[in-house]
C-alpha cells in the first residue's frame, strides 16, 4: 500500500525521521482510507436511496389498503349487524367482567390448593393418629382375648360348681328322705312306746294286786 504511493519515493521521504516516515505514512493510510470510504457510500446511496423511496411506497399502499379494509370491514358488520359497535362494546365489556371473574376464580383456586394441601396434612395427621388407635385396639383386643380366657376359665369352674351343687342338691334331697324316715321312725317308736307304756300300765295293776298278797 505505501510502495505504490509517489510520496514514499521521493528524496525529501528519505531524508525525513522515522517518525516523520510514520507520520507521513498514518496521512497515507487516513487519504486512502477517506477516498474509500466516499466510494462506499456513494455505492450505498445508489443503493439505499431507491429502497427508501420504495419502502414509503409499499408503507403509502399498505396504509391505503388498511383504510380501505376497515372501511369495507365497516360497511359489511353494517350490513350485517347494525349494532355491531354497540355489541362488540359490550363484548369487551363482558370479556373484561370475564377476565376479572377468571382472576377471581385463579386466587379461589390458589386458596382452594391451600386449602387441599392443608387437608392433606390433616389426613396424615389422621393417619397416624388411626395408625395409633389400631395399635390401641390391637392392645385391648389383646386384653379382651385374656378377658375371655379368664371368662371361659370362669364358665368351666361355674360348670364345675353347678355340678357339685347339682350333686349336692341329690345329696340334700337324700338326706331329707333320710330324715323323713327317721321322723317317721321316730313316730312309730313313740306310738310304740306309747303302746309299752299303757301295756306297762296294764301289767302293772295286777303286779301290784299279786304284791299285796305275795310275801317278797
Amino acid at each position: 500500500m505505501f510502495e505504490k504511493d509517489p510520496r514514499t519515493f521521493s528524496p525529501e521521504y528519505k531524508n525525513l525521521s522515522p517518525e516523520q516516515k510514520a507520520m507521513v505514512k498514518l496521512e497515507i493510510t487516513l487519504t486512502q482510507f477517506f477516498k474509500e470510504f466516499n466510494r462506499s457510500v456513494s455505492r450505498w446511496e445508489r443503493m439505499v436511496y431507491p429502497a427508501l423511496i420504495i419502502f414509503g411506497l409499499l408503507g403509502l399502499s399498505g396504509f391505503y389498503l388498511i383504510y380501505h379494509v376497515t372501511k369495507d370491514m365497516h360497511v359489511m358488520s353494517t350490513a350485517i349487524d347494525p349494532e355491531m359497535e354497540s355489541n362488540m362494546g359490550l363484548m369487551a365489556k363482558n370479556i373484561d367482567t370475564l377476565a376479572r371473574n377468571i382472576d377471581t376464580m385463579t386466587r379461589q383456586v390458589t386458596l382452594l390448593v391451600g386449602n387441599i394441601q392443608n387437608m392433606d396434612q390433616n389426613i396424615q395427621t389422621m393417619n397416624r393418629s388411626i395408625a395409633s388407635m389400631d395399635h390401641g385396639i390391637g392392645q385391648i383386643n389383646v386384653s379382651f382375648n385374656r378377658i375371655n380366657r379368664s371368662i371361659d376359665t370362669m364358665t368351666a369352674s361355674v360348670n364345675g360348681i353347678r355340678k357339685n351343687v347339682d350333686n349336692m342338691d341329690k345329696s340334700v334331697q337324700a338326706m331329707s328322705g333320710n330324715v323323713m324316715q327317721m321322723n317317721q321312725s321316730m313316730k312309730a317308736m313313740t306310738v310304740n312306746t306309747g303302746v309299752m307304756t299303757h301295756d306297762m300300765r296294764q301289767m302293772g295293776r295286777p303286779m301290784d294286786m299279786l304284791n299285796t298278797f305275795m310275801p317278797w
